[in-house]
């Protein structure tokens, strides 16, 4: 694994601005991915740095809301715009093509708006509900296990996009990127939970596996809409399941 791969995970992720000036190619980007998770973890560190930060000043609720509002303004909404497109074409009722189709649209219907509300929302009350120290670890469980299922999805499912597209280099995810993924969560989960930690995993890959089976049966695969979806939905679970833990 190179450096020049973490760079471009967080070049993909986020909107830090970075330049790397040599050439990258498809199978790169993929290779990139191994590094999601950590990604993360940084992702999430930020976030609990900005909650520590308000929270003193302005209250706990304050606190919890513009960790989220920076989590979505620090990824450009990237994983948001996915779930809302993912709603849009999933709810369609639609044949596989035609849902396909509809997540192409730049422009977010009722479904996605719906969506991508009740999601933030979970994640405003789940979050609110964590006892003081579980916040800092919900923030950065729940990005580190986001990035993490979007590894799982590349790596396991097929990319179902004719031609190119946004995601179009996860077809050359595969082992390599999803075992570095999953040993490196895993080593967070258990310096931060212990033995509890191995149950969130657990209880997240039911989860996630639970979602892509859906996604499968619905377009026969994955697409960039619906690995964001994965992380969006993934991080809320994270929420839930240490609502019990902690």
């Amino acid at each position: 694994m190179r450096f020049i791969e973490f760079l471009l995970a967080v070049q993909f992720l986020t909107r830090i601005p970075i330049t790397i000036r040599a050439p990258v190619e498809e199978k790169d980007l993929a290779r990139s991915m191994a590094f999601f998770p950590l990604v993360g973890v940084l992702l999430g560190v930020l976030a609990a740095s900005c909650h520590a930060l308000i929270s003193p000043f302005l209250g706990r609720p304050a606190g919890d809301l513009l960790a989220l509002v920076f989590l979505v303004v620090i990824t450009g909404n990237l994983h948001g715009d996915g779930l809302m497109d993912t709603a849009d074409g999933l709810f369609s009722g639609r044949s596989r093509e035609e849902i396909l189709e509809i997540m192409k649209d730049s422009r977010v219907g009722s479904h996605g708006a719906t969506a991508g509300f009740l999601v933030f929302l979970a994640k405003f009350v789940l979050l609110g509900q964590l006892p003081g120290k579980g916040v800092t670890l919900g923030l950065i469980l729940m990005t580190a296990l986001g990035r993490w299922a979007q590894v799982y999805g590349a790596a396991l499912y097929p990319y179902v996009r004719k031609g190119r597209g946004a995601g179009n280099f996860t077809v050359y995810v595969g082992f390599r990127e999803l075992f570095w993924a999953s040993v490196t969560v895993l080593g967070f989960l258990v310096v931060l939970l212990g033995f509890k930690g191995i149950f969130l995993a657990g209880g997240v890959l039911a989860g996630v596996a639970g979602l892509g089976w859906l996604i499968r049966k619905k377009i026969g695969g994955m697409t960039g809409d619906t690995l964001g979806a994965l992380n969006e939905c993934t991080e809320v679970l994270t929420l839930l399941i240490l609502q019990v833990l902690l």
